[in-house]
């Protein structure tokens, strides 16, 4: 029975390094190569991580036959190329988030993954969280009854990261695919799932454009252009009736805060700020605490333990059209369909 997977990983920036170690740190992962187009940072990261195959083409690592898995850490528009070049070439993948930055090249990934036969899963690391785990399991279970509303945010001040982080041709969006990709993400999931049918969004970028703002995230990263927002807001409506509001920002004048709540007929429950479950009759809930995991480690112990991927390609391309969703109602200032 195999005990290892044979992993590489695309992009050793601040993300790939946080992969790089991961991997080096789980005895599940032999970490065999890491590919980055900077030689310098390449070879640095391999120094650093004891990786003996160092690449600055990631096609020419996806050659090696031994390679069984790649985490691709690269900006989000070169997220869908690296992840189906991967696929193609027979290799599971762990993509960072946003999954991409539009539903087509989502799809794309789908099928690519469906045609190889191969995982392409996301590294979510709010679904990873011990609370969040435990809470869907409440939620799956019943326990709140038919959860209707949910609400998350993750409002930030003076936070827009530096270099590609604001520039759409390399993120594709601001906050809303940088920090919605988490908070819309880990309440939709713990909602159970439901398809969404509309969405109704505004975007504002009133900082980012005037040089204020900056935070010290991305430093390092040659700097560009601030054209994407820095807050989003977004309700989305759902087949079944439910609703999820969803606010993000890089820089807004309000204190920061982080938050996520499920509403339902039975009982409520916080995520965040503070872990706490209401029952609408005051009936305890028992839950059994649950340790944080890392979406890597997790990844390659799914892999050999042939377990689903806790974030599936499937839920991104759903992800991608809410988000979507969202920027498409705000440029049209009114509601519309999600297909």
């Amino acid at each position: 029975m195999q005990d290892k997977i044979n992993v590489g990983v695309i992009g050793a920036g601040f993300i790939g390094k946080s992969h790089l170690g991961a991997y080096k740190n789980t005895p599940e992962a032999e970490l065999i190569a890491v590919a980055d187009v900077d030689k310098g940072r390449a070879n640095a990261a391999a120094e650093e991580f004891g990786v003996k195959n160092v690449f600055t083409d990631y096609e020419e690592m996806l050659k090696m036959p031994e390679l069984e898995a790649v985490s691709v850490c690269l900006p989000n528009a070169f997220h869908a190329p690296a992840s189906i070049a991967a696929l193609e070439a027979g290799k599971h993948v762990l993509c960072e988030k946003p999954l991409t930055i539009d539903v087509a090249s989502a799809e794309k990934m789908l099928e690519a993954s469906q045609k190889s036969g191969k995982r392409l899963a996301m590294s979510l690391n709010f679904r990873h969280g011990g609370n969040a785990q435990m809470l869907k399991k409440v939620a799956d279970a019943g326990e709140l009854g038919k959860v209707y509303y949910g609400k998350g945010a993750m409002l930030r001040n003076n936070s827009i990261p530096r270099g590609w982080f604001h520039r759409k041709e390399f993120a594709g969006g601001g906050p809303l695919l940088d920090l919605a990709s988490h908070i819309l993400d880990v309440t939709w999931w713990i909602m159970g799932k439901p398809k969404p049918v509309a969405a109704f969004g505004s975007t504002y970028a009133e900082f980012g454009p005037r040089g204020l703002g900056m935070g010290t995230w991305g430093v390092g990263y040659e700097e560009g252009p601030f054209d994407v927002e820095d807050l989003a807001l977004g309700l989305i409506r759902f087949e079944d009736g439910q609703t999820l509001f969803v606010e993000v920002s890089w820089v807004l004048n309000i204190k920061p805060i982080t938050y996520s709540y499920v509403c339902g007929t039975e009982g409520g429950a916080s995520l965040y700020p503070e872990f706490e479950v209401f029952k609408t009759d005051g009936t305890p809930i028992k839950m059994e605490p649950i340790p944080d995991q890392d979406p890597k480690v997790r990844f390659v112990q799914d892999l050999l333990a042939g377990k689903p991927a806790v974030g599936p390609v499937e839920d991104g391309v759903v992800i991608m059209k809410m988000l979507e969703g969202i920027y498409r109602s705000a440029e049209a200032k009114q509601e519309v369909k999600i297909d």
